[in-house]
């Protein structure tokens, strides 16, 4: 995040002339401070010190008041809150040249989740409540967010073998995103595959001002090989990542990447 404004108002009025899309992360550090988990009732029950929604949103519409000056697109990274959504949905209706996306870990999880105090849980920003990650979910599939980010973060095994509250944010993402989102959304019915797929591919290509290219038969792509069915366990000898910093950490996965190649 850029804490001075005056600093992401000059970079929108040189980038719009280019109309590329400028990619920002919304958080408010002041508001943030020291805090490590979404505040809520989990953070008072599991004793975490607290992140205030406010510490996105207030910044999150500091930037869209900017892009409504200045016309520039702009790409919102890492949005994490149920009042976030809003505000982009608010934004969208006016017409602004906004995309957004989240991660993939909070549409799967939530405050909750962290009442095990695994480090791999440490997230920046925090995971949100239920009702977050339920606001998100619907986003994503209605197109108020646009996209699904990995925001792979790999760390050392001593990096993470802290308390939760002195651990650096971050977990690995890039081989288990797909199968896990799968698992969770698809596999009961929740979102079709097409849904999950467009927010994996074609909606972030968008996002960053590209148009997909139709594939026409014979010519060479970039493409993978998914088998949803494949039954595997999460291990530092089964990941192809150096770091294995996850919350999945030694569990069983269904869905996996068979292939990919061009």
């Amino acid at each position: 995040p850029i804490a001075n404004l005056g600093l992401v108002q000059r970079l929108l009025e040189y980038a719009q002339p280019l109309g590329k899309p400028v990619a920002l992360a919304a958080c408010d550090r002041a508001l943030a401070g020291n805090g490590v988990l979404r505040e809520g009732l989990d953070a008072i029950r599991l004793g975490l010190p607290i992140v205030p929604a406010a510490a996105e949103t207030t910044a999150l519409a500091a930037i869209l008041e900017l892009v409504a000056a200045t016309d520039t697109p702009v790409h919102l990274m890492r949005i994490s809150t149920a009042r976030g959504v809003e505000l982009i949905r608010t934004a969208k209706d006016r017409g602004l040249p906004i995309t957004a996306s989240t991660t993939w870990m909070h549409l799967l999880l939530n405050t909750s989740d962290v009442a095990s105090y695994d480090p791999n849980l440490r997230l920046e920003p925090p995971l949100g409540t239920p009702t977050d990650q339920a606001a998100l979910i619907a986003a994503v599939q209605s197109g108020i967010i646009d996209a699904i980010a990995v925001d792979h973060s790999p760390h050392t095994y001593e990096d993470k073998t802290v308390p939760f509250a002195e651990a650096p944010p971050g977990a690995i993402g890039l081989e288990l995103a797909l199968p896990l989102l799968w698992q969770t959304l698809v596999a009961p019915g929740h979102w079709s595959a097409l849904d999950l797929w467009q927010a994996l591919s074609t909606r972030p290509a968008r996002c960053l001002g590209q148009s997909p290219a139709t594939i026409a038969p014979g010519q060479t792509a970039e493409v993978i090989l998914f088998d949803p069915h494949h039954t595997w366990q999460v291990t530092p000898t089964t990941l192809q990542s150096l770091s294995s910093n996850t919350p999945w950490q030694g569990k069983m996965v269904t869905g996996r990447v068979a292939i990919g190649n061009s």
